[in-house]
């Protein structure tokens, strides 16, 4: 019995497409416009891209306002001859919304 690629991965990848911009150079690179991401786990995200990346290479990809910065781990041929999926590992792994969050310290003190 084959064991699913899922027990092998760190963290589980939930589905999760939306469109994601790729930045290739820090600080001053080139912007891939024509990315998308597949899936996303904690620790990192496949995406669907319309360029070039290299593993080894540090990129920003933009999930939201802010970009996150990422390792290409590795890249295949998409569906498409011009089309490229990367595996991209997180430099801060991003936080996981279902464990319950520390509360923020704070300057109150309990009145006895």
């Amino acid at each position: 019995m084959s064991l699913s690629d899922q027990e092998f991965r760190r963290e589980k990848r939930v589905m999760f497409t939306v469109r994601a911009p790729l930045g290739t150079g820090i600080p001053n690179g080139d912007l891939i416009e024509d990315s998308s991401t597949i899936d996303l786990s904690e620790s990192g995200v496949r995406i669907r891209l319309r360029g070039n990346v290299e593993p080894g290479q540090v990129v920003e990809i933009y999930l939201g306002k802010r970009p996150e910065q990422c390792r290409v781990v590795w890249t295949t041929p998409g569906n498409t001859n011009k089309e490229l999926v990367a595996g991209l590992e997180f430099i801060c792994p991003l936080p996981d919304v279902r464990r319950p969050q520390t509360p923020s310290s704070s300057n109150f003190e309990p009145i006895n």
